[in-house]
């Protein structure tokens, strides 16, 4: 025997090339202490991804193992890399093959190569992951905030391109959904948390996948739809120029690429994954292009954190560039699972203005917004940002803009057209007459279109609000600035002396008037400065005399005073109506006009305005013949008799009169017929905007002065057949998402909330203090009421999105829309513009992904079965 052993051949060496690390996808990870010679070698695809799944796994009697394959010296032969590689990583071997050598050096950088002693457990499979998942107590699960809702996996996942954004190894589908573990995920956190499987309303949810890693950074996944990513990224929002070369392997298919009939049963639902390692790097990212950096500033700004990541400088700007695509994949994702739950949802058209201060034409875009209800609580979000252009047709620029809006919503929810119930436009900015009229010929036509396709109920909603504070700010603005701005230098002069005055002690006899405090100019918006001008108005006594005291050079001329006056008597009427405007569900929005129209009349009556004139009276004022003790207005459609001014500005005080008497008859001309110009125009104007709601507002299918009420006290006021009435104008809609019996408890629980309102004095007191807070906004009205008459609630939220909110036109950031260049409508060019679209959805990124199903509020469905089962037992 020993002679035997003696004749046996030594071992073969091989010395392993370091040249095999990039070529082959292996690591050095031991080496002898004495000799310094390799002495094992980890294959970097087990590390990374796991073993892949056999075709045949079915078939087999025994589990693949998932142990990660060593190599050991001191033979290290090319053949037994490639052996391993064909049968356990084929699908990823063939894409490794496929890369340039410069990217294979960086493919494994972020990937931790162990040796063997130091591997605890052996890397488990994404499917064995989720398996233990799975049979993961939910109890046990650790409770923390969701700040992104977005699955954590492991750190071992692999880069699809250089950079900190990079796509996870193939699952498969059916793993993918059927995880019936639900939890909240906190990014960062160093526990095991497992979640979610499938939502309510059909579309998957990234399942959750964390590993408990000391000393490694947890990194986010996110699920994708397939055509969220081809459809709505690929085609509307990327051009070819803003692709990189490596854009393509951004969003990794999750089917099995040698399975042909798991692609044949796929329904687009989840076919994309994409993976971001630095969760810091990446929410610093989001937060700069939230703020308004470009690109180009956000990758400086971040190049040293980005730099330690990635290993060619050259690819710093694709990398926030990427970093940005996934953003805006996991919103639209996001924004699909809304669509997806709610059973009606509020299309808002705005146009927006936001020429930067050395330019002179405007650049019109509209922002597409969606209103919907979800988690108890009405939401707004921005959904696409379109160009507008006035050289073309109304109509034609109308049909492209809703080409581009159906193929962009489609592509988050198919059914969109049988769920949306309204569409509102607000027409803001701005921009001239002519560019003010072309462009509500756009929306007009574009909620024209939305219309006619959607089902029965739906509502065309116009706002007043953001109009009206254009015309009130062009007449505040003609008093502060004219003359050279005369009027707006005295009134910051007084008010800077009487807050130096104030502060040294100065005022007696502001003192004496209880006025111890001088009003500060924040912004110029005329509702502000209302309250200023209406400070001074009060205090005009006393102000005069601590003028007249310190004999002040700062005191204002004496028809200064007359048109502050003058400015005062009508922002005070235009507030109120303001007011009126502001409320979106006391107030419907048909009656939009005739506030606006009411608002004229008194403006009329108070200052002897005659018109709206016949034609010929229009044709003598312009001709200035027969007429010439009226002055009209640009277009002679109204007139007012300069007495009539005279009688208006006397009557707004004594002192005002003895001030107008004092006037030279010089200074008294120029008054009057100042203001009977700018009373004139805004007089007109106002009568324009009230038609123009007039035409806006008016829906060939659902009238908003008969649509139905929404608010709990408004509801329980409602008789049963005229509640059933409502239901059976929306029961197409209804049923998407409603079964009869579904539809059935909701009319019972309105039954029951008139019952409780007319024996219960809790509920009759909470009914009553909504119905006294006239402000109050859908939300607010239904939080305590929601928890017992929550399938009434759902059904009226759908219906509240058709009303706009108060502060739904502040949302959009300016910044965003003022450094946009200029696009052009019919050019060879993609119609949106993907840097916008990044930071108007970086903006809105935290509270897109921090909302899940389950906060808040339970599921409809939920509450319904809920409620049935109560029933049945009582």
């Amino acid at each position: 025997m020993a002679e035997a052993s003696a004749r046996k051949r030594p071992k073969r060496v091989v010395p392993f090339l370091e040249a095999h690390e990039s070529l082959y996808g292996v690591r050095l990870v031991e080496r002898d202490p004495a000799t310094n010679a390799a002495k094992s070698v980890l294959c970097m695809f087990c590390a990374a991804f796991g073993r892949e799944d056999a075709p045949l796994a079915t078939t087999r009697k025994r589990a693949r193992t998932q142990k990660p394959k060593y190599w050991g010296g001191p033979c290290f032969r090319a053949d037994n890399y490639k052996s391993h590689l064909t049968m356990m990583h084929p699908t990823r071997w063939g894409e490794y093959q496929q890369l340039a050598l410069e990217a294979k050096q960086s493919y494994f950088a972020a990937v931790q190569a162990l040796p063997k002693r130091e591997q605890q457990q052996p890397r488990r499979s994404l499917d064995t992951n989720q398996h233990a998942a799975m049979m993961t107590d939910a109890a046990s699960v650790p409770q923390f905030v969701a700040l992104l809702q977005t699955p954590v996996v492991e750190e071992g996942e692999p880069e699809s391109a250089v950079g900190e954004t990079m796509v996870s190894a193939p699952v498969s589908p059916a793993s993918s959904l059927q995880s019936p573990v639900r939890a909240s995920v906190a990014v960062g956190s160093r526990s095991s948390i497992v979640s979610v499987g499938r939502t309510s309303g059909g579309s998957a949810v990234a399942p959750v996948l964390a590993v408990e890693g000391r000393g490694r950074e947890s990194v986010l996944a996110f699920l994708l739809d397939r055509d969220v990513v081809d459809v709505a990224l690929g085609d509307v929002l990327l051009r070819v120029e803003d692709v990189d070369e490596e854009g393509s392997a951004l969003f990794e298919s999750t089917l099995d690429r040698g399975d042909v009939q798991d692609r044949q049963r796929s329904d687009g639902t989840a076919e994309y994954r994409a993976v971001v390692r630095s969760v810091e790097l990446f929410q610093r990212v989001v937060t700069l292009l939230a703020a308004g950096l470009s690109f180009e500033q956000t990758a400086a700004v971040c190049r040293p954190q980005l730099s330690q990541q990635i290993s060619r400088i050259s690819h710093v700007g694709n990398s926030v560039l990427r970093m940005a695509r996934v953003v805006v994949g996991a919103n639209l994702q996001a924004l699909s699972r809304i669509l997806q739950r709610g059973w009606a949802f509020s299309l808002s058209l705005h146009s927006v203005d936001r020429r930067r201060p050395e330019e002179n034409e405007p650049h019109l875009f509209i922002d597409v917004r969606l209103r919907a209800y979800c988690s108890g609580v009405i939401k707004v979000f921005h959904l696409l940002a379109l160009p507008v252009t006035t050289e073309r047709d109304p109509s034609t620029i109308g049909e492209i803009i809703f080409d581009t809006i159906d193929k962009f919503i489609q592509a988050l929810h198919k059914r969109w057209l049988g769920k949306v119930i309204g569409c509102s436009t607000v027409l803001a900015g701005a921009a001239g007459a002519d560019a003010r009229s072309a462009v509500s010929c756009v929306l007009d036509n574009l909620a024209r279109r939305v219309e006619k396709q959607a089902l029965a109920g739906f509502a065309r909603v116009s706002s007043g609000r953001p109009p009206l504070d254009v015309l009130l700010q062009r007449f505040v603005d003609s008093v502060l600035f004219a003359d050279g701005a005369q009027w707006h230098g005295h009134l910051m002069n007084l008010l800077a002396y009487l807050q130096r005055q104030i502060s040294m002690d100065n005022a007696e006899e502001l003192s004496a008037a209880a006025k111890t405090s001088c009003p500060r100019i924040s912004d110029m918006s005329w509702w502000k400065l209302t309250e200023v001008i209406r400070w001074i108005d009060n205090a005009r006594v006393p102000i005069q005399r601590l003028l007249s005291r310190r004999n002040a050079s700062v005191t204002p001329p004496p028809v200064w005073w007359l048109n502050l006056k003058i400015a005062l008597e009508v922002v005070s009427m235009a507030i109120k109506t303001r007011a009126g405007l502001q409320g979106g569900y006391t107030t419907l929005m048909s009656q939009q006009p005739q506030r606006i129209s009411m608002l004229r009349l008194a403006l009329a009556g108070d200052l002897g305005v005659e018109g709206p004139l016949p034609e010929f009276q229009r044709a003598a004022l312009r001709d200035h013949s027969g007429v010439q003790d009226k002055i009209g207005s640009d277009d002679g459609m109204f007139a007012v008799k300069p007495h009539s001014i005279v009688a208006f500005i006397r009557g707004t005080g004594s002192w005002a009169a003895e001030i107008f008497d004092a006037l030279t008859s010089e200074e008294r001309q120029k008054l009057v017929v100042g203001t009977a110009d700018t009373m004139l125009d805004l007089v007109q104007s106002l009568h324009g905007l009230a038609e123009e709601l007039e035409a806006h507002g008016v829906s060939s299918t659902a009238s908003l002065s008969s649509f139905p009420p929404v608010l709990p006290h408004q509801v329980a006021l409602l008789h049963p057949v005229d509640f059933q009435e409502v239901v059976r104008v929306h029961h197409a809609r209804l049923t998407g998402s409603f079964s009869d019996a579904q539809l059935a408890i909701i009319e019972t629980q309105h039954r029951e909330l008139r019952s409780a309102a007319a024996s219960e004095p809790a509920v009759r007191q909470l009914l009553d203090s909504n119905a006294e807070g006239a402000t109050a906004s859908f939300d607010e009205a239904w939080r305590l009421l929601r928890s017992r008459w929550g399938a009434l609630a759902d059904f009226c939220g759908g219906l509240a999105t058709v009303f706009p909110s108060s502060g739904e036109d502040s949302n959009v950031s300016a910044v965003a829309f003022s450094s946009l260049p200029s696009t052009h409508v019919g050019s060879n060019r993609k119609l949106t513009d993907f840097s916008l679209e990044a930071r108007l959805q970086c903006q809105q990124f935290a509270t897109l992904q921090a909302m899940d199903e389950t906060a808040g509020a339970v599921s409809a469905d939920d509450r319904l079965a809920r409620h049935k089962l109560t029933l049945v037992q009582s």
